[in-house]
């Protein structure tokens, strides 16, 4: 019996539904519909992050250019949203980049907090009133906003990567200095973004404005290396998890509980993905 593919725009628009959902509409139905907003800083934060929720929409738009977008093989098609078919994660599926980053971004984050290297996260968090009860906060920290700062970069990274290909095509630009532009503008360029939308957003911040800056260039350099912007989603959700986690709970049931689910976690994905031969290198499927 032949195996049922879903056609990858499809596949697409399904994660888009599923981050509209667990970024937008189950925080505000669950959290914020529950408790109400008493703080007007608070209020006027989470109203930021909604309104950027439409760079989800421009997200999908953008996609949909690069994919119905007929251009010639010389420059591909990866423009760090959901091309993984031009990257050494071809062979992986999109869930399985996903689990893998879940497990690599959590057991980085668990060892860098409990050894204190990273106590903080990477840029710090704010911190919800105590209005909210510790899993409101987690909700909305690792959720919503998250998930509505890595749509405005997804989108940037695309629109960015369709304007040098753009270029590389008008001015004939060899595939080898295509692909390097690519990389150099765009982790550069989204390190930037990064730190001005710091600073407009998080005023007063004692962070160090290269520490945002790096981290939003990892995660743009993440994006193209894996043709996917869910990892750079999974880096910022486990960021702000470890801060809110860390805060509300004690250190001991903090670094317990993180190891039971990573463990369960790397159980999980080797059940999962046992019949794949090399498993933990993905398969053709």
């Amino acid at each position: 019996m032949a195996k049922f593919k879903i056609p990858k725009i499809v596949g697409f628009l399904m994660l888009m539904a599923i981050l509209f959902g667990a970024g937008y509409l189950f925080p505000y139905s669950y959290v914020l519909g529950k408790v109400g907003l008493l703080d007007p800083d608070i209020a006027e934060r989470l109203a930021i992050y909604s309104d950027i929720i439409i760079f989800g929409f421009a997200m999908i738009l953008l996609y949909g250019v690069n994919y119905f977008w007929k251009q010639d093989d010389k420059y591909g098609n990866n423009i760090g949203i959901y091309n993984k078919e031009e990257t050494s994660f071809k062979n992986y599926t999109y869930p399985q980049i996903t689990f893998l980053s879940v497990i690599f971004f959590m057991g980085m984050f668990t060892m860098l907090r409990f050894t204190d290297l990273l106590k903080n996260g990477f840029f710090g968090l704010k911190i919800l009133p105590m209005q909210f009860q510790p899993l409101d906060s987690l909700l909305v920290n690792t959720a919503q906003i998250p998930v509505a700062e890595n749509f405005m970069a997804g989108f940037t990274i695309g629109l960015i990567c369709l304007l040098i290909t753009f270029f590389s095509i008008k001015y004939n630009v060899s595939k080898e200095n295509h692909r390097i532009l690519k990389y150099f503008i765009v982790v550069i360029g989204l390190a930037i973004f990064g730190i001005l939308w710091h600073l407009t957003v998080y005023k007063g911040s004692d962070i160090k404005i290269l520490v945002v800056g790096i981290f939003w260039g990892l995660g743009a350099l993440i994006s193209l290396l894996t043709g996917f912007f869910i990892p750079f989603v999974v880096l910022h959700a486990t960021n702000n998890f470890f801060i809110d986690f860390g805060r509300l709970y004690s250190s001991d049931f903090v670094f317990g509980f993180t190891i039971f689910v990573l463990i369960s976690l790397i159980a999980l994905y080797g059940f999962i993905y046992r019949k794949n031969g090399d498993w933990w290198k993905g398969a053709n499927r």
